[in-house]
C-alpha cells in the first residue's frame, strides 16, 4: 500500500462519515414513565431472591477474578439488573 493510497483511503473514509454521521443520532434513550418504572420494579417482586443470587453470582465471580490475580484484593464491581434495572455495587467482602 502506498502513501498516496492511505491518504485516499482516508479522505473517502472522512467524506463518508461526515455525510452518514446524521443517520447516527437515530438512537436515542428514553427514560422510562412512572407507571414502566413500576412495572419493571414489580417484575423482580415474585421472586424475591432474583436479586440476593444475582448479587450472590457477581460475587463470586469477583472473588475467582481476585484469586486469579486479574483485579485487586478490594476490587468492586456494578452489577445492574437484567429484569428490572436496580443497580448494586459487589464487593469481595460481601458488603454492597
Amino acid at each position: 500500500m502506498t502513501r498516496r493510497d492511505l491518504l485516499l483511503g482516508l479522505v473517502a473514509g472522512a467524506a463518508g462519515f461526515g455525510v452518514l454521521s446524521s443517520r447516527a443520532f437515530a438512537w436515542y434513550y428514553e427514560e422510562p414513565t412512572p407507571g414502566q418504572a413500576a412495572l419493571m420494579a414489580t417484575a423482580c417482586r415474585p421472586a424475591a431472591d432474583n436479586h440476593a443470587n444475582l448479587i450472590t453470582t457477581a460475587r463470586q465471580d469477583l472473588l475467582q477474578r481476585i484469586a486469579q490475580g486479574l483485579l485487586p484484593a478490594g476490587a468492586s464491581e456494578q452489577v445492574g439488573c437484567p429484569i428490572c434495572g436496580c443497580n448494586f455495587v459487589v464487593t469481595a467482602d460481601g458488603t454492597n
